[in-house]
């Protein structure tokens, strides 16, 4: 049995709770797994679950559209950007991304639809699309002549390279 980290006792069980979180207007509810000490009461919720309650509260924003300050900023948040990241990555000076979070300036579609992309990009655990903004700042060399494989040994349709992959030392696969 765990100990408390409050009152040291060996009284800890496994629960689950509800937490919620106000973002732009809306209350987004969720049951999230957490320990409690029975001889204390305290209710410790690891920090891994909430970043995942976080990060799904943004991909239900970006799915929804929203565009509005105040989303496209929690959306930078979930993501762990600050400012200057995520204007390095929409390639715009930083003082923009301040402008649209403050609402100075309407919210540029291009630029929500980048971050939304990022969003749902990382809740899917699919690193393509922040790869594909990497390599259009820094393009690589690509060889005269590169060799692609279509259907590999067994029949199959081979599964495409990462953007950023170096196509010039090894061959492609589409």
């Amino acid at each position: 049995m765990k100990t408390c980290s409050r009152c040291d006792r060996q009284r800890v069980i496994s629960i689950s709770m509800d937490d919620h979180i106000e973002a732009c207007g809306h209350t987004f509810t969720a049951q999230l797994p957490a320990e409690k000490c029975e001889a204390c009461g305290q209710i410790v919720i690891h920090g891994h679950d909430l970043k995942l309650f976080e990060l799904r509260v943004a991909v239900t924003l970006a799915k929804a559209g929203l565009r509005e300050k105040e989303a496209f900023k929690y959306l930078r948040n979930a993501l762990q950007l600050d400012a200057a990241g995520l204007a390095h990555i929409l390639d715009v000076p930083e003082e923009f991304v301040g402008y649209w979070e403050g609402g100075e300036w309407p919210l540029d579609p291009r630029a929500h639809a980048v971050l939304c992309g990022l969003v749902l990009a990382k809740f899917e655990q699919r690193p393509s699309t922040l790869d594909c903004l990497g390599v259009l700042r820094e393009p690589k060399r690509l060889a005269r002549k590169v060799r692609l494989h279509l259907v590999d040994a067994l029949g199959q349709a081979a599964k495409a390279l990462q953007f950023g992959s170096s196509a010039h030392t090894a061959p492609a696969l589409a």
